[in-house]
């Protein structure tokens, strides 16, 4: 077994509240002031992900660990709270692939404590007490496998317990097709003769 990691690092998307039109396909957007992400369709709102692509991919199998190396930065008192981190993919909908998420595996670290800051402070996994994420990867056919072989698969993390969650500011983009699970290796057995004669 082998543990993959990929960093990531939680910046903030610096857009002002308002509406936006993608110029390609005429689609409107709705930015709140948190930062997050709304479409318009049908005389209704409806939340987004923003995805980007991957900056790799790391190919995993089945009983790997992947480990995610975050950072972050924050001011203000003492807090307790935990990282999240999860596996997942862009749903299909009915005229094909959408921006929402579809999370087929996540993992909560321990809870751990930052601050008290005046300034605001950076952060990092696996320095001062922060904890890592950690996904123990289980791929089909075998017990409790959540994904497929031959697939990719996204990801990200937010911060949790009591924090509200904004994209860039306390938890990441979808990282898109991140992860490429590797099938099995080929294997052979069984070789024998099953008959000779003269011909």
């Amino acid at each position: 077994m082998a543990i993959k990691t990929l960093e990531m690092n939680l910046e903030a998307l610096s857009l002002p509240e308002g509406w936006y039109q993608d110029t390609a396909t005429g689609q409107w957007y709705y930015y709140d002031a948190e930062g997050n992400r709304y479409v318009y369709a049908a005389g209704s709102l409806y939340a987004l992900a923003l995805w980007e692509p991957a900056p790799k991919v790391v190919n995993i199998a089945h009983g790997d660990t992947l480990r995610m190396e975050v950072s972050f930065k924050y001011s203000g008192p003492a807090k307790t709270l935990k990282l999240r981190g999860e596996i997942g993919q862009r749903e299909w909908g009915l005229y094909g692939r959408t921006d929402n998420w579809d999370c087929l595996r996540l993992q909560d670290t321990a809870a751990f404590t930052i601050g008290p800051d005046t300034y605001p402070a950076t952060y990092r996994s696996g320095i001062g007490g922060i904890p890592r994420i950690e996904i123990p990867l289980l791929v089909k056919p075998n017990s409790g496998g959540y994904l497929d072989g031959g697939k990719h698969y996204s990801i990200y993390s937010k911060l949790i317990d009591g924090i509200s969650f904004t994209e860039g500011v306390t938890g990441s983009y979808m990282q898109e097709d991140a992860l490429f699970v590797v099938s099995a290796e080929p294997a052979f057995t069984d070789f024998k003769i099953d008959d000779y004669q003269k011909v």
